[in-house]
Parts: structure tokens; C-alpha cells; sequence
């Protein structure tokens, strides 16, 4: 996996439908979001997120899944290049194979490794804890990032090297959730707001026939996962899955794709129709009464967030009187 130190160029963002989060799903993120975790894989809750910040785990609190959570946040995205193409040869940290490549070769799946431009995959486990106990390898995890569904597989694990770092997931899959932000394997996703939900149980393993593996469009693999990802969402999490939507759940339609509300702005322009960008982010209309809620880089630890010292808190914010300001 490639840490976020690692060399290489932007590369150009691949595109593809976006699935609308189905309501219950949305609710679940709301709920989980500012952390709340009580039972943990492995018992273990101090992992590091590869900037510094302790406290993540993989919570198991929850029926059917397992989902990456912090103290009071989700995870961020780093980006993993490792695989059959090495994003084009630029990283440098690549590794040439993927964590589960003889399942890959034994079940016939058609590719010797994954290839992270092509393939979403997310990345889960570290060096001290391995989740094959609860989770499958190549089992289908959903990822709600930037307001928006996409399907995925857990295709690889974090190393010793990485520090037990968490909250990553391959290139093709972070340029689908943030299109406008430039990730590329020196630049991740830093905000603590992805929502990593995997799928227990032998029936959540995206198996041979339930994808285009051998496909050399990361477009056309993601939407190859729809059918299955939306099977195995329904029967495990009991989502009533709305049709291919490439829009913004609860207003209405969204009609340029990772620009919707709640996505990342600098002006105006980069919002989709009549969204204005207020404090960074893609919020209400000109008409709007209601400011978007205040963003920094670490959820959870932002103005207003409960603090016993200035680590608490994100960015350049203080602990005062027991609140970041």
C-alpha cells in the first residue's frame, strides 16, 4: 500500500455513476459519524490515521458489518497504488501484488493482482490485526464518501511499515468519491468523514461472476458492482436501494456528480445549479436561510468540539475552557 508520503503525479480522475446513499443507510452515517463505538476488533481502539491522530478501530457493534470508526469521527482516505500498474509507474512505494492475489488465482478471477486504477478497493486491517475472523477477503464494502454510495472490495491490508495506520482505500476508488480535490498517492483525503462498511459472511465475497475484473475501465468496474452491492446491502443492512441516481439524497436532484451539497468548494462554480460554496463547502441556495455546518480536517475535534488539551482539537484550534475555538 502506498502511504501518504509516497511520490506521484495527479492522476486524471476517473468518473462513473454515483449511487444515492438509501435512507436508512444515511441514517446509520448520521449515527455513527461523531463515533459512539463500544466493541472494537481485537479490543483494539488506538490506531493511528496516518496524520497523527490515535483513537481508530474497527467497530463491530453492529449486526452483519464491520466499519471503521474514531473517537468521534469516521476515517479519512489515503490512497493505495499498489497492484498490476503502480499508477502508471509513479509511485514510490509500490508494491507489485495485493493482499488476497491467490484468491484471485485459485477461485479464476481473471487477474493475477488487483490494479488500484482500475479496481475499487478498500484497505482494512493493520499489521496487529488481522480481520479475516470477521471479515472475508474480496468481501464487498460499502463506502459513503462526499454524500454519495459507491461499492468496493476489501482488496488489501496495511503493512508493518505503515504503523498501523487506517482509513485507506485504492486510487480509482478516492478519485470516485472526490473528484475536485486532486488526490493522488502524495495527496489523500484528510477529513474524518468516510464511512468504510464492510460485510460479513462467505455471501458477501464479490466472487468471480460478480464483477468485470478483467476490465480496463474503473468506470465500468465500479458500475459492474451495482447489482451485487446492492443484493448484499438490502439482504444484510436491510436498505431499500433507490435506482441509479447520480444525485444528492433528501434535495432533490444533483446534477454534476462529487459538486452536490456537502462536497469541497472554493467558489461558487465548483457547486452544482444554485448551491452557493460557504466555509469550503457546497452548501444551500441563495435562498437559504441555513449556513452549512462549520468543516476542518479533523471531524469531531472542530470549533465547538469538547477538548481536555490543544491536541484535541484540529488544525490551529486551542483547547479553551474545555472547547476548541
Amino acid at each position: 500500500m502506498v502511504v501518504k508520503t509516497a511520490a506521484l503525479a495527479t492522476l486524471l480522475a476517473v468518473t462513473a455513476s454515483a449511487w444515492t446513499v438509501p435512507s436508512n443507510l444515511q441514517t446509520f452515517y448520521n449515527n455513527v459519524k461523531n463515533g459512539g463505538c463500544k466493541s472494537y476488533a481485537g479490543g483494539k481502539s488506538n490506531l493511528n490515521d496516518g496524520q497523527g491522530h490515535s483513537g481508530f478501530g474497527f467497530c463491530t457493534d453492529t449486526a452483519n458489518v464491520v466499519y471503521l470508526t474514531g473517537k468521534n469521527s469516521l476515517g479519512d482516505m489515503d490512497i493505495d497504488c499498489d497492484g498490476a500498474s503502480n499508477c502508471g509507474g509513479l509511485s514510490g512505494d509500490w508494491q507489485a501484488g495485493t493482499s488476497f492475489d491467490d484468491i484471485l488465482v485459485s477461485k479464476k478471477y481473471g487477474v493475477k493482482t488487483l490494479d488500484a486504477s482500475i479496481h475499487q478497493f478498500s484497505v482494512l486491517g493493520t499489521c496487529n490485526l488481522n480481520l479475516e475472523g470477521l471479515i472475508s477477503p474480496l468481501a464487498l464494502v460499502a463506502v459513503v464518501c462526499n454524500n454519495q454510495l459507491f461499492y468496493s472490495v476489501w482488496g488489501d491490508t496495511n503493512g508493518c511499515d505503515d504503523n498501523n495506520f487506517t482509513g485507506e482505500a485504492s486510487i480509482s476508488l478516492a478519485q470516485l468519491c472526490f473528484p475536485n480535490e486532486g488526490l493522488n498517492g502524495n495527496k489523500g483525503h484528510t477529513a474524518h468523514d468516510v464511512l468504510y462498511l464492510a460485510f460479513t459472511g462467505s455471501d458477501a465475497v464479490v466472487g468471480p461472476s460478480n464483477a468485470n475484473w478483467k476490465t480496463k475501465s474503473a468506470s465500468d468496474f465500479q458500475n459492474s458492482l451495482k447489482t451485487f452491492g446492492d443484493s448484499i446491502l438490502t439482504k444484510k443492512f436491510g436498505s431499500t436501494v433507490p435506482p441509479t441516481n447520480p444525485g444528492n439524497p433528501g434535495s432533490g436532484t444533483c446534477e454534476w456528480v462529487g459538486h452536490c451539497a456537502g462536497a469541497t468548494c472554493k467558489t461558487n462554480d465548483d457547486c452544482d445549479g444554485d448551491l452557493e460554496c460557504k466555509g469550503g463547502v457546497c452548501g444551500g441556495s441563495s435562498g437559504s436561510t441555513t449556513p452549512p455546518p462549520a468543516t476542518c480536517s479533523w471531524a469531531g475535534h472542530c470549533a465547538g468540539a469538547s477538548c481536555k488539551s490543544h491536541d484535541d482539537c484540529s488544525d490551529d484550534l486551542t483547547c479553551e475552557n474545555g472547547k476548541c475555538a
